[in-house]
C-alpha cells in the first residue's frame, strides 16, 4: 500500500454523529501488546511523551487475538500480521477543536484511512497519535485508536458503526492504490455526502451515482468496483449520519486550505471535491451573513 498524505486526504469531509470528548481528562494509551520495552521506548518517543509520562496515563493493550477479530474479514489475516505493536495516544481537545491524527513509522494505514474511521465512528475533539517502533501496517492502531475513545468516554462504539468504518478506510485504500488516485478520497466524500442528505438506498440509483460521479471525476471504476462502493455506502446508509457535520468539516477544509495560502477557485482548479467544498462554503457564508 502506498502512503497519500495529501492535504485533501488529511482534512477529510464528512463525519457521522456521535460523542465528543473533551478537554478535562487525561490521554488514554492503548498500546500494542507485543512490544518489548525498547520497541515501547521508541514508541513514546514517536509519540514525544516520556515514560514518566505515559504512566500517568490510562493504558489499555491491543492483542493480536484482538487485531484477527476485528480486521480478519476486511483485511485478510496475512495483512494483520501475527504481532501486535502499532499504537495510540489519544489527547481529548476542547469542544469544537475538531480530529486530527498523526502517524510516525506506518507503512499501510494513512491518516486520512484511521482519520475517517474515528469520524464513521463518533469521534470528534481528539489529538491521536499513531506510532510504531519501526515501519510497519499499523493495523493494531485501527483497533487501538477506537478502544483508547471508548476508554475514556465510558461509551462503546457499536459494532455496525465500527464495521462500516474499517470498510470504508480499507475500500479507500484498496481502490486508491488500485487506481493510483489521491481523488478516491473525494469519491468516497462526495457520495458519503450525497446518501447523508438524500437517504438514497436503492442499489441501482447507488450505482449509477457512482459511475456519474467517477466519470466527473475522471476516475475509471469497473464494474466490480462500483458495486464495492455500493455495498459500502449502503452500510453507511444505515448509519445515523448527520449532514449538518458536513459544514463544519467543509470549513475546516476551507480554513486549512486558505492557511496555507491556497485560494478555493472553481473556475480554475478542476478539482471535483475543491468545487463542492467551494459551494458549501459560500452556503456557509450566507449563514453568516443573516
Amino acid at each position: 500500500m502506498k502512503k497519500w498524505f495529501s492535504l485533501m486526504l488529511m482534512i477529510g469531509i464528512l463525519t457521522m454523529g456521535g460523542l465528543r470528548v473533551s478537554a478535562s481528562g487525561s490521554p488514554v494509551l492503548a498500546l500494542g501488546a507485543d512490544l518489548n520495552d525498547s520497541q515501547r521506548a521508541v514508541v513514546f518517543s514517536e509519540m514525544g511523551i516520556s515514560e514518566a509520562e505515559a504512566a500517568s496515563y490510562q493504558t489499555i493493550y491491543i492483542t493480536n487475538d484482538m487485531e484477527h477479530q476485528y480486521l480478519d474479514e476486511s483485511l485478510g489475516a496475512s495483512v494483520v500480521g501475527t504481532h501486535s505493536l502499532s499504537s495510540v495516544l489519544l489527547i481529548p481537545q476542547e469542544s469544537g477543536a475538531g480530529l486530527s491524527v498523526e502517524t510516525h513509522n506506518i507503512n499501510y494505514c494513512t491518516i486520512a484511512m484511521y482519520r475517517n474511521a474515528l469520524l464513521t465512528a463518533g469521534v470528534e475533539d481528539a489529538k491521536v497519535i499513531v506510532a510504531a517502533p519501526s515501519s510497519i501496517s499499523g493495523t493494531a492502531a485501527l483497533i487501538g485508536a477506537v478502544k483508547a475513545y471508548e476508554a475514556y468516554s465510558g461509551e462503546e462504539v457499536s459494532s455496525a458503526a465500527f464495521e462500516a468504518a474499517t470498510d470504508e478506510l480499507i475500500l479507500t485504500g484498496e481502490l486508491m492504490d488500485e487506481l493510483d488516485s489521491e481523488q478516491i478520497s473525494d469519491l468516497i466524500a462526495y457520495l458519503k455526502q450525497q446518501i447523508a442528505e438524500r437517504g438514497l438506498d436503492d442499489p441501482n440509483k447507488l450505482s449509477s451515482l457512482v459511475r456519474q460521479a467517477s466519470e466527473e471525476m475522471q476516475l475509471a471504476l469497473t464494474d466490480e468496483q462500483v458495486s464495492q462502493v455500493v455495498d459500502l455506502l449502503l452500510k453507511l446508509n444505515k448509519l445515523d449520519i448527520d449532514p449538518g457535520k458536513l459544514v463544519s468539516q467543509a470549513k475546516e477544509l476551507y480554513d486549512k486550505l486558505d492557511s496555507l495560502g491556497i485560494k478555493l477557485d472553481k473556475e480554475k482548479v478542476g478539482n471535483f471535491i475543491t468545487r463542492f467544498v467551494s459551494s458549501i462554503w459560500e452556503l456557509i457564508q450566507s449563514f453568516m451573513a443573516k
